[in-house]
């Protein structure tokens, strides 16, 4: 199976979002930022063959030798799989700590899930950390990598910020038009993080996953809408099941229903301070996918039975 083409949306001069669309597991965004001197890449892919053709994709937009960072938005791995390749061929990696020291400890391909062609998806062999708001000077333009300030899709998010254009990727802080996960990070301080969002003031939205979409058409307050939405629906219930056909049925366009059930046992868990029943949740997952057509898989990634 061949995916389709990366989709670049040219958002400004310089300015490029790569936009795969939804489609399964493992199937996000990257962007690009580039000046007259150098560039900062966005995120990278899953798989080798996919990060092959996000390379030969940016490249057509640098002259030769253009200097390259690459700012990884979090450590899953269809953001950071990236990564190896890149500093091998000498790109500065930029991860906040905790998402380095997980990119660093890998590669996680969640073998017990997933049976996939990866490819060459070392990890690098470093990372240069960001803790605070790091402005780039690329020639002409400049760009600024900012550290989430707390937990939100995980422990360690950041978001680029083109003021110039008014462009802000934002990583998985943003799923559009597919449900988001939860599973790794806080959904209080998901909450926390769209509002913060909002401060910059973006004209523009690259999301980690889902369209480019504008600002006015308020794509933050949808993800919002589903994480008060879920909270309140664990607030009184563990019935995960029901919570999950509610959600299909007020979310009926979004990708990936699947991860409803699972969302709602993590929900559950943080308000209640109880510990995740991970196993059952990921039992719930595959067999909510199995139920509703909907496997888990993408190119080369083929679900397995637990």
């Amino acid at each position: 199976m061949s995916r389709p083409d990366l989709n670049p949306v040219a958002l400004h001069p310089g300015v490029i979002a790569f936009h795969q669309p939804p489609g399964g597991w493992f199937v996000s965004n990257a962007g690009l930022v580039a000046g007259r001197d150098a560039a900062l890449q966005i995120d990278t892919f899953a798989t080798e063959p996919l990060n092959r053709r996000l390379e030969t994709a940016i490249d057509a937009y640098l002259e030769p030798g253009t200097r390259r960072t690459v700012a990884l938005t979090h450590a899953h791995g269809d953001h950071a799989h990236g990564a190896g390749r890149l500093a091998a061929a000498g790109t500065t990696i930029l991860a906040t700590p905790p998402a380095a020291g997980e990119v660093l400890s890998g590669p996680h391909t969640y073998d017990f899930l997933f049976s996939c062609d990866w490819g060459a998806i070392d990890p690098p062999s470093g990372i240069s950390p960001v803790t605070e708001p790091r402005d780039l000077d690329l020639g002409g333009t400049s760009v600024t990598v900012v550290p989430v300030p707390g937990p939100a899709h995980t422990h360690g998010d950041l978001v680029v910020w083109h003021a110039e254009s008014g462009t802000l990727f934002t990583g998985d802080l943003l799923f559009l038009g597919v449900t988001p996960l939860a599973l790794a990070g806080s959904i209080a301080g998901w909450l926390e993080a769209l509002t913060w969002l909002e401060t910059f003031g973006a004209t523009t939205y690259v999301p980690g996953h889902g369209p480019v979409t504008a600002a006015a058409d308020d794509p933050v307050a949808d993800v919002r809408e589903y994480f008060e939405w879920l909270r309140e629906a664990v607030a009184g219930s563990a019935d995960f099941a029901a919570i999950e056909a509610a959600a299909r049925a007020r979310w009926p366009a979004w990708g990936a229903g699947e991860r409803h059930g699972v969302n709602a046992r993590i929900a559950y868990a943080q308000a209640h301070g109880v510990e995740l029943d991970f196993p059952a949740g990921v039992r719930d997952l595959l067999s909510s996918a199995a139920a509703h057509g909907e496997p888990m898989t993408e190119t080369g990634l083929i679900r397995l039975d637990l």
